[in-house]
């Protein structure tokens, strides 16, 4: 099997010496590369010849949907698993919509992620059976699953309302009117569709955007 080149989008430090530490020992592995922020992921896409990505959701300047998407405008793009904690049913289809190849769960080890890697080296992509099951459940709905890519201005205003703050501190906050600010959590409210702010918060902690 031809050696491949990995890149480790990690914002934790133990996550990616401990996935470099384990990928080093296959065979296959060639040169590994890490990135803590898009800033680092962005350069090492650029500059080196990366056949796959391990991505994981929730990075400090970017969330893993965004970055999906500009690796596949490059040609050839890398294959990318996304490795994650988040198991939000938004979250998974709008991996797949945007071209995902593979998609583990942090708590089903390493042995998952070598098993999704070889997968993809021989047949393109691979799923496990609980992403299968979410697929078929959603079939009929797909087009209708909202998206968890957000502005970077309804960004701030997610995460003031994470941090219990009030429409007036908002508004001042981000320098707007507190008419602009409510009518900015009405519209995320509405994008995200759900009900509250309490499902708001929800959404976005279940599909890593918080």
């Amino acid at each position: 099997m031809q050696k491949i080149n990995v890149l480790i989008v990690d914002d934790e430090a133990l996550i990616r010496e401990g996935l470099r530490a384990l990928l080093e020992k296959e065979a296959f592995i060639g040169h590994i590369s890490e990135a803590s922020d898009a800033t680092q992921f962005y350069a090492h896409l650029s500059k080196k010849n990366i056949n796959m990505i391990l991505l994981d959701i929730r990075l400090r300047d970017a969330t893993g949907v965004e970055l999906l998407k500009s690796i596949k405008r490059f040609d050839p793009s890398p294959k990318v698993i996304v490795v994650t904690g988040m198991d939000g049913v938004e979250l998974i289809i709008n991996l797949l919509k945007n071209g995902v190849d593979g998609i583990v769960y942090k708590l089903d080890g390493y042995n998952e992620i070598r098993k999704t890697i070889r997968s993809i080296l021989a047949s393109g992509n691979y799923f496990p059976e609980s992403i299968l099951k979410i697929i078929q459940a959603n079939a009929g709905s797909w087009d209708n699953i909202p998206t968890v890519v957000l502005t970077s201005q309804e960004l701030k205003i997610l995460k003031a309302i994470a941090r219990g703050s009030i429409t007036r501190e908002i508004a001042n906050e981000l320098s707007m009117t507190e008419a602009t600010a409510e009518t900015y959590r009405l519209r995320l409210i509405k994008k995200l569709g759900v009900s509250n702010t309490a499902g708001l918060l929800a959404y976005a902690y279940r599909n890593g955007i918080l």
